[in-house]
């Protein structure tokens, strides 16, 4: 993998002198104060790849977005990026089948000085799986600050946010698809921050008979006065 990663290292370093897609900024106003916006976001550019490789008989079909001077956005999509062909090249070999795919591609969700905020999902086509599979490597940012946002930063010291989050989830998955689930720790790690939302995905599969994964909404006015 010392290949891919260096492969993906240099395509940061040198994305603006390839051709790109461009992604237009949002100038959304956040309705918390700690993420205010006072002006848009920084360009986001996007970079995009194929390779086959013939030894593990698999597919890579990648875009991904980079910012110009942010080193520190521009080091944790690496890192993404990296992860996610490493936990696909080690599924696939438990099986046999040639043909593996790996597909991805990113949404802008907002764009503004205080919050970038990347849905990156991933889609798994393998050969000797029932469904396809799905992961998530979203990225959420401070462009003000060049620091990444974590999810326990957005909510008030003392507040036990998971707990009020999982009942939140649990609620809205059980009124709109009437199956009881739970809400689990890892289900909260791929998120996004919407003008007045964050945002969350579960695989509902075989409860709900489709595979992809589903999207709930929490507004910041559900949030009981923990959100910062």
């Amino acid at each position: 993998m010392r290949k891919t990663t260096l492969f993906l290292s240099l395509a940061l370093l040198m994305f603006s002198t390839c051709r790109s897609d461009k992604e237009p900024a949002q100038e959304n106003e956040p309705a918390s104060s700690a993420l205010a916006t006072t002006g848009p976001g920084p360009e986001v550019t996007t970079i995009g790849f194929s390779r086959q490789d013939t030894v593990l008989q698999y597919t890579l079909d990648i875009k991904y977005p980079a910012i110009r001077e942010h080193p520190a956005f521009n080091a944790a999509v690496n890192s993404n990026l990296s992860k996610a062909i490493d936990e696909f090249t080690a599924f696939i070999k438990g099986f046999n089948s040639g043909g593996r795919t790996m597909s991805s591609a990113y949404q802008l969700i907002q764009n503004t000085n205080r919050v970038t905020s990347i849905r990156q999902m991933y889609e798994w086509a393998v050969p000797g799986t029932s469904t396809l599979q799905y992961r998530f490597y979203n990225i959420n940012y401070n462009p003000e600050a060049q620091e990444l946002i974590s999810l326990e930063s957005l909510f008030r010291d003392g507040v036990n946010y998971q707990k009020l989050l999982k009942k939140r989830l649990e609620e809205k998955i059980e009124a709109r698809f009437k199956v009881d689930v739970e809400v689990t720790e890892e289900d909260l790690q791929s998120f996004v921050i919407g003008q007045d939302f964050l945002e969350f995905y579960k695989v509902l599969y075989p409860a709900v008979m489709d595979p992809e994964p589903k999207a709930f909404q929490v507004k910041f006015s559900e949030l009981e006065g923990a959100w910062k």
